[in-house]
């Protein structure tokens, strides 16, 4: 019999599963959102006798027309700047869902036209950040795969969270300028 593991590497083990569940959350949300568009551009929800998307989300899925929107506009931006991250097993980063709404809204504001200079340079220094922050993150989490690797008895995949968005989303200078 072997020596059972030490407290560093029980919490390596556990951190490394905790990364996992925390992909999986991450994948799930994109999941439901792909679900709920379908439901929404396949017009599903007459067929079960709803007049309108809202009310099915509502009566069905106890969803908020909030929260409805935010999946629908998250599951619509994937669509068209991030479709690998719709990938039946999708690699690298994926942010939280509050990241990706702020990466959302930052490459939406870039597409304005009339954008002025101040702006659109503050936004893409962010979004680059952001883009760098999240291969930051995965290139760290595989050098924890690699030492974790003796100690976790099946690979797991690995987990995103973007530091890059913390003060973007209510940093004034943001915000204020048009």
């Amino acid at each position: 019999m072997g020596r059972p593991p030490s407290p560093a590497q029980r919490a390596v083990q556990i951190t490394f599963v905790l990364k996992g569940h925390l992909k999986n959350v991450q994948v799930a949300y994109i999941r439901v959102a792909a679900l709920l568009a379908r439901v929404r551009d396949e017009k599903l929800y007459r067929a079960l006798g709803h007049a309108t998307m809202d009310d099915y989300a509502a009566a069905r899925l106890r969803l908020q027309h909030a929260q409805l929107y935010r999946y629908l506009a998250v599951y619509d931006w994937i669509r068209e700047f991030h479709r690998p991250w719709l990938a039946r097993r999708p690699k690298g980063f994926i942010p939280e869902l509050t990241d990706a709404q702020a990466l959302m809204w930052i490459e939406h504001r870039l597409r304005d036209p009339h954008l002025s200079d101040g702006l659109r340079t503050e936004l893409e220094r962010l979004r680059a950040k952001a883009l760098a922050s999240s291969r930051k993150h995965a290139s760290r989490d595989a050098g924890t795969r690699r030492r974790c690797a003796p100690f976790c008895a099946r690979s797991a995949p690995r987990a995103g969270g973007s530091p890059a968005f913390r003060g973007c989303r209510r940093s004034p200078s943001i915000h204020s300028m048009h």
